[in-house]
């Protein structure tokens, strides 16, 4: 590997500054054919501007106790030992004439939760013991010209809840997906994924007599998700994408299956953003504006291949699309990955920079983009360890305070000279936290362990060979900085 951005040059020494944590790690190709400076492994760091900081993590959620006063905020209660789904509800109050936003959750008690998000904290929130026997689909649903909450039982029990905390109660098949369309509501059912049930009538007063389906019995497989933009209804299936035109008043249908897919689309996955659609498929990122699909490179989602990712989740935070999944790292094993777990990453994909970062040893089990007028957070529930928890995403490198390990790996380097014995004599860095730094070759390694400072520091080194790897590792607690990495190489 050649590398250009020599410092200077003294006597027979070079120094050699790589332009590090600038380009997204590569994991998915040979170490010895790697870019200038980029990294084969990076997990737990986040990299802006050419510098490795603290990465992401969560805390628990907590939210203002007012709209007055915004920079005061209260832990959000939680009710039950598990919470195994979590959604928002906007609404619109007729009375007060505003918005109003709901966080909703249902626990292992098999009960609704909900709280207003701008009112005084409760020891607990508002809830609903269900008739469910397990935890039931849940979906957004209209009824009445408000957007509500639809609970689906596989015991064809139905709930719909609106935002003003009222509910009602009915019998219907197990709705997985749906939405209203042209005065009519289409619906994927549990029971019968290859069809697309249509019907007059809503939910409450479901009658069988009065759906009709729509059969889908081709290579796409099953139905698994509804979305409505652009005035068309696409249906999300096992392998492909189907686009239904409605024509209003009529029961007509204009039925194109617009995309095939290689690999299994994940339903949690989908997720909607404008005018743009993202999901996993297989171990591919994918975008659909409405009439094609694109892949996005990235290289982290290698650490997907050959694992069983039936519980990955995604959503969409301030430009970033956040995908929690399960992926193998041949390092040692941190956070979650000492059990048994579901999820073990959460990567990361800035949307405009096109970069990707990693978080690795949280189980994720479902994200929310919870958003509203005046405060946006990215919160999550858990498997495992966490499942009593709802947490925010932060960039303090910690899991619920504890502090998770982190590492930046590069690929093999040679400097540009690949046959030549050659020896790194200095490192060069400016780091604010501790950090371990191990330089190894194919002839010997050393680690050294460097103290936090402000200045720049000129750490002695003594490893010889043809091809080098760096590995840093954070040993902070207060947070990492890691910048102006070089090497003098003799």
């Amino acid at each position: 590997m050649f590398i250009k951005n020599l410092l200077k040059t003294k006597g027979k020494n070079k120094v050699v500054k790589f332009n590090l944590f600038e380009k997204m790690q590569n994991s998915e190709d040979n170490s010895s054919l790697l870019q200038e400076g980029q990294a084969k492994i990076s997990f737990n760091f986040i990299t802006e501007n050419g510098c490795l900081k603290s990465g992401y993590g969560f805390k628990e959620l907590s939210m203002p106790q007012s709209e007055e006063d915004l920079d005061n905020e209260a832990v959000f209660p939680v009710d039950g030992n598990a919470v195994q789904k979590i959604w928002q509800l906007k609404w619109y109050d007729v009375a007060g004439d505003r918005n109003c936003y709901c966080l909703f959750y249902y626990n292992d008690q098999n009960k609704v939760c909900f709280d207003d998000l701008f009112a005084q904290r409760l020891s607990l929130p508002y809830s609903w013991q269900t008739n469910f026997s397990s935890l039931p689909f849940i979906t957004n649903y209209r009824l009445n010209q408000q957007d509500q909450i639809l609970l689906s039982g596989k015991d064809e029990k139905v709930m719909i809840i609106s935002g003003s905390g009222q509910k009602q109660e009915g019998s219907a098949p197990a709705i997985i997906s749906c939405c209203n369309h042209y005065g009519k509501l289409f619906a994927i059912t549990a029971k019968a994924r290859g069809s697309l049930v249509y019907t007059d009538t809503d939910i409450i007063n479901w009658k069988n007599e009065n759906a009709k389906n729509l059969d889908f019995s081709d290579g796409r497989g099953d139905l698994n998700k509804i979305i409505s933009f652009n005035d068309y209804i696409y249906l999300f299936r096992d392998f492909g994408i189907t686009k239904l035109s409605v024509y209003s008043g009529e029961e007509e249908f204009a039925i194109s299956h617009i995309y095939k897919s290689s690999g299994y689309i994940y339903p949690d996955t989908i997720v909607e953003k404008g005018d743009e659609v993202y999901f996993l498929e297989g171990d591919t990122l994918k975008c659909f504006d409405g009439n094609n699909v694109k892949e996005i490179s990235l290289s982290p989602l290698a650490f997907l291949r050959g694992q069983d990712n039936r519980y990955a989740c995604g959503a969409v935070f301030q430009g970033k699309y956040f995908l929690a999944c399960k992926g193998k790292i041949d390092e040692d094993k941190i956070g979650c990955e000492e059990g048994n777990f579901k999820n073990n990453l959460l990567i990361v994909y800035d949307i405009m920079q096109k970069t990707a970062d990693v978080l690795r040893g949280v189980d994720i089990r479902g994200l929310l983009t919870l958003e509203n007028h005046l405060k946006q957070k990215l919160v999550a529930c858990f498997y495992n360890n966490h499942q009593n928890k709802i947490g925010q995403l932060t960039t303090d490198g910690r899991i619920f305070t504890e502090k998770v390990s982190s590492m930046w790996k590069s690929g093999k380097m040679d400097f540009g000279s690949p046959e030549k014995v050659k020896r790194i004599k200095n490192i060069l860095l400016t780091t604010f936290g501790d950090c371990e730094i191990l330089v190894k070759s194919e002839r010997e390694e050393e680690k050294y362990a460097i103290s936090g400072s402000i200045d720049e520091q000129n750490i002695p080194v003594n490893v010889s060979g043809k091809k080098f790897e760096i590995e840093i590792h954070s040993k902070s607690q207060d947070g990492d900085y890691i910048s102006d990495f070089a090497l003098v190489v003799a």
